[in-house]
């Protein structure tokens, strides 16, 4: 039933504040930063060996996360661990007899199905399932050099092109405006020189709402693959190509 330990959830009050210690003086890898609107939380994933911690952030005082930082302060939140299946597996808790907490399943960070057990059956400790990261949106992490999608707050922006750091502090992204997508594909198509082009952008992770690997979903090609469909080339050898854009 259990496939291993996901990660390790860490309530924060602020991330900017928190990531620091944990990319910074720890030197581990940001995998990920989103904001799960349904869980009022702005959460920062990052790679411990083939586990991971979870820094969560609540963005809504009268979250779950938001009111147990208001009664114990900053600290471990919960304990996640990935099943095989979760249909099987909460059939089995059921029958144990082990409280779940809320509606189970559903969808949590990165788009997996989650299910937490209350601390009451499990000797005062929040137990989190998650399917394995395989069956989820985003299968892998993110990591430089990447076509990601960038969703921006303050003001709303969608940024898409090819990350090139992601750390405490923000990221960069070599890219465009999503809105500019087209423009740019039929400026590289009809050989025209740049006046939509791919620009090298700093993001604070104050204004991070989300960072989604760009990848296909189901029939629906990803904007990468769309982008070589019709140029013949990958978005990382054009950015990467100086003579691409003047």
């Amino acid at each position: 039933m259990i496939h291993g330990l996901d990660h390790v959830g860490i309530a924060v009050r602020s991330l900017e504040a928190r990531l620091p210690f944990w990319a910074d003086a720890l030197s581990l890898d940001v995998a990920g930063i989103e904001t799960v609107e349904s869980e009022g939380v702005k959460v920062a994933f990052l790679t411990v060996g083939r586990s991971r911690i979870e820094l969560l952030e609540p963005i809504s005082e009268d979250s779950p996360v938001g009111r147990f930082v208001e009664r114990h302060g900053e600290g471990i939140h919960h304990v996640t661990l990935a099943v095989d299946d979760m249909a099987a597996a909460l059939t089995r808790l059921r029958a144990a007899k082990v409280a779940i907490v809320g509606r189970a399943p559903r969808e949590g960070a990165e788009g997996r199905r989650v299910a937490f057990l209350h601390p009451a059956s499990t000797g005062g400790v929040l137990v989190e399932l998650v399917e394995p990261r395989e069956h989820a949106r985003a299968p892998r992490d993110i990591a430089p050099g990447q076509p990601v999608l960038v969703y921006l707050r303050d003001p709303q922006e969608k940024m898409w092109g090819v990350l090139r750091r992601l750390d405490a502090s923000g990221l960069v992204i070599e890219g465009i405006d999503l809105t500019s997508f087209d423009d740019w594909i039929a400026q590289i198509e009809r050989g025209e020189d740049s006046v939509v082009g791919p620009s090298v952008l700093f993001v604070p992770s104050l204004r991070l709402e989300k960072v989604l690997l760009d990848r296909s979903s189901g029939k629906l090609p990803s904007l990468a693959e769309r982008f070589r469909a019709r140029t013949g080339r990958s978005v990382q050898d054009v950015v990467d190509d100086p003579g691409t854009e003047d």
